[in-house]
């Protein structure tokens, strides 16, 4: 039974890692953006105390957070198998944010409250014009996450039971 497991974690872990590489190939419009938007617009409540600026950005941070704190749960737990699928999502929702970071100047996005989050910010910032360098930091971190997802996801499989 503990192989088994054993056997299902690792299929887990491959599965993820195919899907978070094809959803960094391509991260716009993904089936995975219908489970961070409503994250994100959460974010959106939770920061609103804090002002407007931290308001625009607690979809965004509260989209990279949420998850995190799934990583924190499962290793204090003790299932550090676990945590990579957490940390595998803080990837993909890394990559999905990147396009709307990236999108901050062009202003090119169908968003749903009409406003543009990073536009708001990066303007703040007066840092606009730097649009694409930051979505492709955001990215990158996305893509870091995913691969250590998926070689934590290895190096974690619980020990194979020995046989009597």
């Amino acid at each position: 039974m503990q192989n088994a497991a054993r056997w299902g974690r690792l299929g887990l872990t491959l599965l993820l890692a195919a899907w978070g590489f094809a959803i960094l190939r391509d991260p716009t419009d993904t089936i995975t953006h219908i489970l961070i938007l409503p994250i994100h617009e959460t974010g959106h409540y939770l920061f609103m105390p804090f002002g407007e600026l931290m308001y625009a950005a607690g979809g965004s941070i509260f989209q990279l957070l949420f998850p995190a704190l799934f990583i924190v749960h499962f290793l204090r737990a003790g299932d550090q198998h676990a945590a990579t699928v957490p940390l595998w999502f803080v990837g993909v929702s890394a990559a999905d944010l990147s396009v709307y970071v990236k999108d901050a100047h062009a202003g090119d996005l169908e968003l749903i409250g009409g406003e543009h989050d990073w536009s708001f910010i990066l303007s703040e910032l007066t840092l606009v014009h730097r649009d694409q360098e930051i979505g492709q930091t955001v990215y990158l971190f996305g893509a870091l996450c995913v691969a250590a997802a998926l070689i934590l996801g290895v190096l974690w499989l619980p020990k194979p039971a020995e046989s009597t």
